[in-house]
């Protein structure tokens, strides 16, 4: 999801794109699909990654693949080596052959339930997800890369993304996205959660427009390596009210799962409070653009120009 709209973004400016997935280009949007070359590698495997990154020699690595929730924490090995193994790889790979800069893609999955509001940008992180877990030890990897060997590490963390793309079982969160995308196509969908349930959001083209700018942010102008990002918050009822907005006649339906909401009260505490990015605004120009009106407003757009 992030790494379309990210290619797309790189495009407009003139940039050469390079997408390295396990997924075929025939998976990519039409808009693109003919404008990037595309390296076919698994992040866990060490020799396809190098190889990759030998065979393109990029300037900058946009790294935001990861194995997600549920399924990270279902198989707690494939996450350990997507995710961590993963970020070695490219971390060594980066090494190397002396790429400029790794941007990574957090998360506020880092941080514990019952966080304070504007949590800081060094509060404790103690996840209580394996998915959390590998991001922590990420960005340590990360630090630890730029101290020992001066590779430009920087890091963003997200909350959950809202966007058109997403996949069902990518992020228990993923129906934020789903019920709006599915919704502007005239499909139904049902929620599983409760009207009340409250979480913060960061818009997709926000995201990806927040890698680029840390991705450019002169090295001097940066004061940490693993910076706070925050966004717009809002409850279930407040989605479904904005989809109903702009995609009138939406077949909107709750079949609530006491199940699912115990996970995203106790595995997604960390996106419901609000991020203190007061480091990102003033080190490297970060502002979030979008509102939960425009968000969805935007990508009901997108997928109806079939964008997604």
């Amino acid at each position: 999801m992030v790494g379309r709209q990210l290619s797309r973004l790189l495009l407009a400016r003139g940039d050469t794109v390079s997408i390295m997935d396990v997924a075929p280009a025939s998976r990519l949007p039409a808009d693109i699909r003919d404008r990037v070359s595309v390296v076919r590698a698994d992040l866990s495997n060490w020799a396809e990654v190098t190889d990759g990154v030998r065979t393109t020699r990029p300037d900058t690595i946009y790294h935001i693949g990861a194995l997600m929730p549920p399924a990270s924490e279902q198989a707690h090995a494939t996450a350990y080596a997507v995710n961590v193994g993963g970020t070695v790889n490219v971390l060594e790979a980066a090494r190397l052959f002396n790429v400029g800069t790794v941007v990574y893609s957090s998360t506020t999955a880092t941080f514990p339930p019952g966080l304070p509001e504007d949590c800081p940008n060094n509060y404790a992180q103690m996840p209580v997800t394996m998915y959390g877990v590998t991001k922590v030890c990420s960005e340590r990897l990360g630090e630890y890369y730029h101290r020992r060997y001066n590779v430009d590490f920087r890091a963003a963390r997200f909350l959950s993304i809202l966007g058109p793309g997403r996949v069902a079982g990518s992020g228990w969160s993923a129906y934020t996205s789903l019920v709006i995308e599915e919704c502007a196509k005239g499909n139904p969908y049902v929620l599983k959660v409760s009207r009340d349930l409250r979480l913060r959001f960061i818009y997709v083209k926000d995201a990806a427009l927040s890698l680029i700018r840390l991705g450019d942010a002169a090295d001097s102008s940066l004061t940490t390596r693993c910076y706070n990002l925050d966004g717009f918050s809002a409850s279930t009822e407040e989605i479904v009210d904005a989809v109903r907005r702009h995609v009138p006649g939406a077949r909107i339906s709750y079949e609530f799962d006491a199940d699912y909401q115990r996970v995203m009260d106790t595995q997604y505490g960390n996106i419901q409070r609000r991020m203190d990015d007061r480091l990102a605004c003033r080190d490297w120009g970060w502002q979030a653009s979008y509102t939960l009106d425009e968000a969805v407003r935007d990508l009901v757009e997108t997928v109806r120009q079939g964008l997604t």
